[in-house]
């Protein structure tokens, strides 16, 4: 599957609050024109209208409980585009926020193509909505095996890890609910642990 090749040139830049992807095109229409065009464009990604005014459009997608989903697009984001007029052109600036959490190399990609077909959508060109769809579908497939080759193996180690600290703090004279305490915080660290690689192994690296 080919991702547009002008996808590696969005930006994307790291706050406190948030991770925000950019991208600015010139649109040979009016304002007007530009800001309907791309509520259509991003309507059709599964975004919502939030408010359209003052040469800006804030359209919103996802929820906190994506991981219900696991696909990237169930993942909350916000979009923010001005609009700024320049006789019959337009000036667009878009920038796409993600809230409280973290995206791997492999989401980025397929936001990223989002953007930079929101140009090719307002120029009258083609447009692949359904390759898009099926990155998405595709990463969600990959995120629940991820999950579950990451839970099995962690639950194993956990397991291993568990019996041996549980002799050791014995022989240490811990016992009762501390060690059950310890126990249990370590077989839950390690079980996370092998979730979080096989997510990077399969994804690759993340933001934040």
């Amino acid at each position: 599957m080919t991702v547009n090749p002008s996808a590696h040139l969005v930006s994307i830049e790291e706050t406190e609050e948030d991770i925000r992807l950019h991208w600015r095109f010139t649109a040979l229409i009016p304002v007007d024109q530009a800001r309907q065009r791309l509520q259509e464009y991003f309507a059709q990604l599964g975004y919502t209208l939030v408010a359209a005014e003052n040469n800006t459009l804030t359209m919103q997608r996802g929820s906190e409980t994506w991981t219900l989903d696991w696909s990237p697009r169930s993942k909350k984001a916000e979009l923010i585009a001005h609009f700024t007029p320049s006789g019959n052109h337009t000036s667009v600036t878009m920038e796409l926020r993600f809230r409280g959490d973290w995206l791997y190399e492999a989401e980025t990609r397929l936001y990223a193509w989002e953007l930079v077909e929101a140009e090719q959508y307002l120029y009258d060109e083609p447009v692949n909505f359904t390759a898009m769809k099926q990155l998405n579908h595709q990463m969600r497939i990959q995120a629940l095996r991820a999950f579950a080759r990451g839970f099995t193996i962690g639950v194993f180690l956990a397991t291993v890890v568990g019996i041996a600290l549980f002799f050791a703090l014995t022989g240490l004279g811990v016992e009762g609910w501390l060690r059950k305490t310890l126990v249990g915080a370590a077989m839950h660290m390690i079980i996370l642990w092998q979730i979080v690689r096989a997510t990077v192994s399969t994804f690759g690296s993340r933001k934040r």
